[in-house]
């Protein structure tokens, strides 16, 4: 009874993602911010929902690095089709002496984070299909 009532709040969740996405640029001078974020799969099997925080850490070659920390819960409304839901980055990463962007989408787990990172894109896509990831 309380996986049903959670998936159906997801699912009311889901209906509140934008055309538009989500691209956590993150910009400012505050030291820590942070929100909210939903959506689901184009075919609707899968929905995501939780937060973000990120907090400035230092500025390499004139660009400022974040540390991120995600809180989320992944829903997979179609478990039969054995296909699973994730939720991924791609994101910019100070390598230690030059920004780096491999263009992948990196899987994060719930309560996750990352250090020097900037230009972050959160996606939900089915598990090992690249082509199925929808930008939050």
């Amino acid at each position: 009874m309380r996986n049903d009532a959670i998936k159906g709040a997801l699912r009311l969740l889901a209906t509140a993602v934008t055309a538009a996405g989500l691209l956590v640029t993150f910009t400012g001078t505050a030291h820590a911010s942070g929100g909210t974020f939903s959506g689901r799969t184009a075919n609707g099997c899968g929905t995501a929902s939780g937060t973000y925080h990120w907090y400035e850490t230092i500025q390499y070659n004139g660009k400022q690095a974040y540390k991120t920390d995600w809180d989320m819960a992944v829903v997979d409304h179609c478990s039969s089709d054995g296909v699973s839901e994730g939720l991924y980055t791609k994101y910019s990463k100070w390598n230690g002496s030059a920004w780096t962007n491999d263009g992948k989408f990196h899987k994060i787990k719930p309560a996750d984070h990352a250090k020097d990172v900037a230009d972050v894109r959160l996606y939900i896509c089915h598990v090992g299909d690249a082509d199925s990831c929808v930008m939050l």
